[in-house]
């Protein structure tokens, strides 16, 4: 593979000529996504240490991501009925990685009557489906998956993709170009740096709820349910966009936590560079994680305590279904015989590692148990 330049194939200007070029299309909706846009490329490009294979990845994430945005202006000025799409009082899972919060929404999302991203919607959420089930949408990112999982083959032990299974926000709150999931692609300090300070934004959300708006147009449910990481930094912006939000938050010590997220980055950015420091990305995600901790918590403790509710990772897995109707009790939801036939079966056919085992320690990492735990006291509920 010859060598490509990231100063040429990752320009600012560039990507977005290609973008409108490609759709024909040249709004590219509300101007708060050009400052991170344009601090992510240059992180990219002077920091990032990006492989020719990385610089095609990057690349072609970014070009998706304009040109979806292209799109969903497109489909708004078609349908601007769409913006009166009710979202009320969905349900989000906020928690950190290896917290259960994908046990949990893979559980939550088999109640019949509740809405849920799937991943094709993430990837192309414009325009407004028509059907969940019967969209052209639907193999194009099979064969996007089978793609990306040959570029990174441990990622499904990490986090297994599905075109039509239930996935997080992040898919469509990266189009806002302010989002922690570009920080796992690549080493980007200076981006980060950025972000950690205006990752509660309300503008991102804003954006977010007109996605949802679309894609629940003509495919609704009784609530959405979502869940991602990023929610837990974005904690202020959420509550303010969406201020009648039901949340159950996940729990699990911080020493579990860590080396899986660690890990996480250390398998996804090893598909993109020949230069990863794992103790780095060590330092990085804990100073990180402490600093989303703290963030997290001021904003909790400003709003209303029975819009959240506590789940142990322990309680969680010790009894799911008993947890998931606790859930539904707490926030008055309507629990169904046919929900919880659902969920019994997919926790049958769903065993833990199903997809191999997901192998990591703090060590690997520069990390220790002690510290991490010191560190974090005091900060776990």
């Amino acid at each position: 593979m010859s060598r490509l330049s990231p100063n040429v194939a990752l320009n600012a200007d560039t990507l977005l000529q290609k973008a409108a070029a490609q759709t024909g299309l040249s709004d590219f909706g509300d101007d708060a996504f050009r400052e991170p846009y344009e601090l992510l490329l240059r992180s990219l490009r002077d920091e990032a240490r990006l492989n020719t294979q990385g610089v095609i990845m990057l690349q072609r994430t970014i070009l998706r991501l304009l040109v979806n945005r292209l799109l969903t202006e497109q489909a708004f000025a078609e349908h601007p009925e769409m913006a009166q799409t009710p979202i009320e009082r969905p349900l989000y899972i906020l928690g950190f990685p290896r917290t259960g919060t994908t046990l949990l929404h893979s559980l939550l999302a088999c109640d019949p009557a509740s809405r849920w991203l799937r991943l094709w919607e993430g990837l192309h959420p414009a325009p407004a489906p028509e059907s969940l089930e019967d969209d052209p949408r639907i193999a194009t990112t099979r064969a996007w998956v089978a793609g990306f999982e040959k570029l990174v083959p441990n990622l499904a032990r990490a986090h297994k993709l599905d075109a039509t299974g239930p996935e997080e926000c992040l898919w469509l709150i990266e189009h806002t170009f302010a989002d922690l999931i570009f920080e796992l692609r690549a080493h980007v300090p200076s981006y980060s740096k950025w972000l950690a300070e205006h990752e509660g934004d309300e503008s991102w959300y804003r954006y977010y709820r007109r996605q949802l708006q679309m894609l629940g147009w003509k495919c609704r449910g009784s609530h959405w349910v979502c869940k991602a990481p990023r929610h837990l930094p974005g904690l202020g912006g959420l509550l303010s966009v969406f201020p009648d939000a039901r949340i159950v938050q996940t729990h699990r010590g911080a020493e579990s936590v860590l080396p899986s997220i660690c890990s996480l980055c250390e398998i996804t950015q090893s598909a993109a560079s020949d230069t990863v420091d794992k103790a780095a990305i060590g330092a990085h995600w804990h100073q990180r994680l402490l600093e989303i901790e703290r963030r997290s918590t001021e904003v909790r403790a400003a709003a209303d305590p029975e819009q959240f509710l506590d789940v142990q990772y322990a309680d969680l897995v010790g009894d799911p279904i008993g947890t998931v109707r606790l859930i539904y009790e707490h926030h008055g939801l309507d629990y169904s015989t046919e929900f919880e036939n659902g969920m019994n079966q997919w926790l049958a056919d769903n065993r833990q590692h199903k997809h191999g085992a997901h192998r990591y320690s703090l060590e690997e990492y520069g990390l220790d148990a002690k510290t991490v735990r010191a560190d974090f006291a005091g900060t776990e509920k």
